[in-house]
């Protein structure tokens, strides 16, 4: 108790090197020029806009802030309902205390009466670290998603699955009014938004919750992009329902969705449901990524033939003044996927080469429910409150069919295996947090408090059924080996985390963070295996896995900020323990080992110009060894593969270093952006492998000691428009250059890599007219694998060609036409070209007063040439898989879209 009163002594210890400068005024009715009481009253920096404090005016409009610094710039922001917001500049002197005596805010209902002159925007301007389109004026045909919308404006780039990148970074969330809506996922926003309803779109990078809260940039940020929408559109019902059919050579493809908005002021209320059998989940990756425990079912990537089915909820509102919030989501999901693909794997080893053919046909199916919300409540002044909480539940079966042979070079069998594998499974998890935030009124003060509790099970049956055939090589079969297990998997892990953060602000330019936090990990794993046709059903322990598995992590954190003119930096360390403990109760055998922890990290970022950044940073960690490394679980052993212990491992150790340039010209409306990486990993923890000759693995995870596996990654970034064209162009760079070590069969393996990729991409519109889009990418490939004395390279060039077209043959009227050309080329390992085109059309009519309805004719990989394909190299091993995919089908739909907004009340 000591130890905390006299830190908490510490911290007050600042209040007596601060400043006691104050901003105070006076709000008036510019037209009664009577007091306006109770208006919202927000003081940011005017460096990087983090918000300092917030205040309401007393009952004669008074407001003060105090404990301010010297030569510091500020922002002054106040609104109040009915009256249009003010943003001040304010900047103060040295010991000069600012009174701005009366401040004159203006009725919207007194502007309205007064005449309206028109004046040009620019439809791009650059706030602060804000890029924002006014997309007000932006005519498109009726029904437009805010994807289409996207699609049209300079910097930003949409791809065919609706993953959207501006600036050449990915983008991490899509905001409606600065909410999140549908758990953030930019698909689902942008595919089912109109983009009648949006007044402008803003792109930024967002910063961490905690720099935004605490007002200290700690260097992490997100690509985000916020969707404002205008006021006339924010209150209404909307909507659409949607209906197809068709013909097609693998199946009869049909497609159904509808869409219920409803929207009244900060009030969302919204509802979704789907069914396909087209290859839409109606979300997107993060979503389908957060449904819970992972499973198949869920992670539909293009291979074979699915069903999808679900169903979605959203609400959230804000209330009192905005001192409560709520936003929740629930979904329900059902898939369905079948097919089959066939995979050629070459094995680089010292004896020569292993080379696998295996066919297999799968089916997948399952369901899952899952929910989440968050209620934020601000407490006092300066305090807020968060609890937030997510659930969920799956379950799926599962079964497959594969035959597989592996081969020598020579051509000669080694083996021949048949396995037929049915898995029955279902997964809970219960994620519960709590977080309070508190501002001091000396800006720049906080401390927060977090717990987070984590509860997910897992149970699973499993038959697995394996015949293998032993030839090592000799034209004659040698052996032969049957493996029919049943094995129960039982597991349960419980997570618990607790943190404490203290922010301080020294003086105007330093500041620093205080952070502690701890996390404890318990992992039950029950996974028994036994013989079917045993009769005793004694328990085979070379694949069975009993063990109570425990974590204890401790990390202290301390970083030093500073801010001044066009300078921003930060400097840091975190430091703790990573203490493990595993008890294996089938071989009766406990270990307990502790590891260091170490993460030191440093950032400089230079404001060249107002629309000019230039960032360098670092970040360090430690790379601690998981249960699985250290201990993998028997029950994971198959006919071919086992696994063993290493319990000696060590700690890896990953240094990171990043240039970032950014730059945004307003008259030429030109973008640039430049990354530049490099990562190297100390001791990096890698699985070594030894196969004997008839082809069974048998491995590890060990260090590389002496060893450092390195990447040197650019990406690249150019978008200008050329006017006397009419056109946007885009250039993309990037390239990757590294290299990695391995062992297998007792000899080092090097592989060196370098991949390097240029695309261009040319877009040209005209409102109600047209849409073109044009572009190419070049992937080349070069690799060289060291192994033992051996020097084997494998080099290869990739061609993507894309193009989309759209035009608008009346306004009701379109027609929609896209292609994409790729081509992988052949190398040392695989001899031949794989070239695909695939060619999608359709044709859309509206019809009925305010094109309610559209009717659309749609045709599929009109060519049947769209092969599931994909070759990918590592270390030693090389492999091509070939799948069974979605070709060509022909539908028609009918979609209904409806609105009916409320006029809003001035």
């Amino acid at each position: 108790m000591k130890n905390y009163l006299l830190l908490l002594l510490l911290f007050n210890c600042f209040n007596a090197f601060s400043q006691d400068i104050t901003i105070r005024g006076v709000i008036n009715d510019s037209a009664l020029k009577m007091n306006i009481h109770n208006a919202s009253v927000v003081l940011l920096n005017a460096k990087d806009s983090i918000i300092l404090s917030d205040l309401r005016a007393s009952s004669n409009g008074v407001f003060v802030f105090s404990g301010l610094y010297n030569n510091q710039n500020y922002i002054l922001l106040i609104s109040y309902p009915g009256y249009l917001s003010l943003a001040k500049q304010i900047t103060i002197g040295q010991n000069n205390n600012v009174d701005l005596g009366s401040i004159f805010l203006t009725s919207k209902e007194v502007l309205l009466k007064e005449v309206v002159v028109k004046s040009s925007i620019r439809s791009i301007q650059l706030r602060g670290d804000t890029l924002q389109y006014n997309t007000s004026e932006i005519k498109l045909p009726p029904n437009a998603s805010v994807e289409d919308l996207l699609k049209i404006l300079p910097g930003l780039q949409v791809d065919p699955n609706g993953k959207i990148s501006a600036q050449g970074k990915k983008v991490k969330k899509v905001l409606v009014d600065g909410e999140e809506f549908f758990s953030d996922d930019p698909v689902f926003v942008t595919r089912n938004l109109r983009s009648e309803m949006v007044a402008k779109v803003q792109v930024y990078d967002k910063k961490s919750d905690a720099a935004l809260f605490t007002g200290i940039d700690d260097g992490i940020k997100d690509k985000v992009i916020n969707l404002q929408l205008k006021q006339d559109k924010s209150n209404g019902v909307f909507g659409k329902v949607e209906a197809g059919i068709g013909l097609g050579h693998q199946f009869t493809p049909y497609n159904t969705q509808a869409m219920l908005n409803s929207f009244k002021g900060k009030r969302k209320t919204s509802g979704y449901m789907a069914s396909n059998n087209i290859g839409q989940s109606g979300l997107g990756t993060t979503e389908k990524n957060q449904l819970g425990v992972k499973n198949d079912m869920e992670q539909y990537d293009g291979k074979g033939l699915p069903q999808f089915s679900m169903i979605g909820l959203h609400f959230d509102n804000k209330w009192n003044k905005d001192r409560n919030s709520f936003n929740g989501d629930y979904y329900y999901s059902i898939s369905n996927v079948s097919g089959f693909d066939s995979t050629f794997t070459n094995t680089i080893l010292p004896i020569g080469a292993i080379k696998r053919f295996a066919n297999t046909d799968f089916q997948k199916e399952g369901f899952s429910h899952k929910m989440n919300f968050a209620y934020k409540q601000q407490v006092g002044t300066r305090g807020t409150i968060t609890f937030s909480n997510t659930a969920s539940y799956n379950k799926g079966t599962s079964s497959q069919q594969s035959a597989s042979s592996d081969l020598n070079g020579n051509e000669q069998f080694l083996n021949r295996t048949n396995n037929q594998t049915s898995v029955n499974g279902e997964g809970r998890r219960i994620q519960t947090a709590f977080l309070f935030q508190q501002k001091f009124k000396q800006p720049g003060r906080t401390i927060s408090f977090s717990i987070e509790q984590q509860s997910t099970s897992s149970n699973e049956q499993q038959t697995n059924i394996t015949a293998t055939e032993f030839f090592n090589g000799k034209p004659l079969l040698d052996s032969t080996r049957n493996l029919d297990l049943f094995k129960g998997k039982d597991q349960t892990l419980q997570n618990f985390k607790i943190g404490l953060s203290f922010s301080n602000k020294i003086n105007n330019a330093f500041s620093f963070i205080l952070s502690v936090n701890s996390a404890y990990d318990v992992v039950n794993d029950h996974n028994l295996s036994n013989r079917i046709f045993n009769p005793t059903g004694a328990i085979d322990s070379l694949f069975s896995t009993i063990r109570n598995d425990s974590r204890k992590i401790f990390l202290g954190n301390l970083s030093f900020n500073f801010v001044k003119n066009k300078v921003s930096a930060s400097l840091g360390s975190g430091s703790g323990t990573n203490r493990i403990f595993i008890n294996n109760l089938i071989q009766k055998k406990e270990f307990e080992r502790s590891f260091s922890v170490w993460k030191p990290f440093g950032r400089v970022q230079y404001s060249i110009s107002d629309n000019t950044n230039f960032e360098i940073s670092y970040r360090g960690t430690t790379v601690a060894p998981s249960f699985q490394e250290l201990s993998p679980h028997a029950f994971n052993n198959a006919q071919l593969v086992t696994f063993s212990d290493n319990l000696s491992i060590n700690n890896a150790f990953s240094n990171k270093v990043s240039l970032t340039y950014e730059s945004f010209r307003s008259l030429t409306k030109s973008f640039t952006g430049l990354v530049v990486s490099h990562t190297s990993t100390k001791n990096p923890i890698k699985l070594l492998s030894n196969i004997n000759t008839s082809g069974a693995y048998f491995l590890q995870y060990v260090n590389m000691t002496g060893y450092s596996d390195q990447e040197l990654e650019l990406t690249g970034f150019y978008s200008k428009p050329i006017p006397s064209l009419k056109i946007q162009a885009t250039i993309d760079l990037s390239g990757k250059s590294g290299k990695n070590f391995s062992f297998i069969n007792g000899s080092l393996n090097k592989l060196i890599y370098n991949i390097a990729s240029t695309g261009v991409l040319l877009s040209k519109n005209k409102s109600g007219k047209y849409e073109i889009q044009l572009g190419g990418t070049i992937y080349y490939d070069v690799n060289s694998l060291n192994e033992g004395l051996k020097n084997i390279r494998n080099n290869f060039v990739t061609y993507k060609l894309k193009s989309a077209i759209d035009l608008y043959l009346s306004s009701s009227f379109q027609m929609h036409c896209d292609a994409e050309f790729f081509r992988q080329g052949k190398n040392n390992i695989f001899t031949d070209n794989f070239d695909r085109m695939v060619w999608n059309a359709w044709i859309s009519k509206s019809l009925l007063k305010n094109n309610l309805i559209t009717v659309k004719l749609a045709a599929n990989d009109i060519l049947n040439s769209n092969t599931g394909f994909s070759r990918i190299a590592t270390s030693t091993i090389f492999s091509e898989n070939r799948y069974l995919a979605i070709r060509r089908y022909f539908m028609l739909s009918a979609i209904w879209n409806f609105t009916k907004y409320n006029p809003v009340k001035q």
